[in-house]
């Protein structure tokens, strides 16, 4: 279930306590790859089993409370724990179009979990937050999900731990300054591309 595995993630970096597919060097034709690339094919296998594996659990775990919300409504709630934004940053933490977003929204302010209320600093804006059931809901989620995760966890030491904490957070640093970097790289191309119309 997208949305729900933040507290999962750590999870995911165990592979460096796993034994990596070795390459077949029998192979003909077949480039050999390093011991980096081998690592990094096996964590992209392991990062969607653990998804899959992760959101079973919480769909059991949570099938009353989860059996009207889609995927895509549960990223919305996530987001949305602790703050409120206006449709088109949702739209933008989402990746989809302004209107993709408010169909979502929508629905979800249908069933009670979500309510649209006025910025207090621009009257043209609608912001969007949880309702008080919006926000028990992933209060319920948030918690549920952690404690699996602690479950899963229990089987690495206190340094092993906080070695993978450690890692998780360098990679969410990297993850930060690529987007940066991204963003940067398309406002240049956009100002490339105005530049000739001028």
């Amino acid at each position: 279930v997208t949305g729900v595995q933040t507290c999962a993630l750590p999870i995911l970096m165990t592979i460096g306590q796993t034994t990596p597919h070795q390459s077949n060097p029998g192979t003909t034709g077949a480039p050999e790859l390093s011991s980096r690339e081998i690592l990094v094919d096996r964590y992209c296998e392991l990062q969607p089993q653990m998804q899959r594996r992760f959101s079973a659990i919480l769909q059991r775990e949570l099938r009353d409370e989860l059996q009207a919300v889609t995927g895509h409504q549960l990223s919305v709630l996530t987001y949305l724990r602790g703050q409120s934004v206006t449709m088109r940053e949702l739209a933008r933490e989402l990746a989809v179009g302004e209107s993709a977003a408010t169909a979502v929204v929508d629905r979800l302010v249908r069933q009670g979990l979500v309510v649209r209320c006025d910025d207090p600093s621009d009257r043209r804006l609608v912001r969007l937050a949880l309702s008080a059931t919006g926000e028990s809901l992933v209060t319920k989620l948030h918690a549920t999900a952690c404690q699996k995760t602690a479950n899963l966890l229990v089987s690495l030491s206190d340094d092993q731990l906080a070695q993978l904490v450690a890692t998780m957070e360098m990679l969410d640093a990297a993850a930060i300054a690529n987007e940066a970097l991204a963003g940067c790289e398309s406002a240049a191309q956009d100002n490339a591309q105005e530049e000739p119309a001028r």
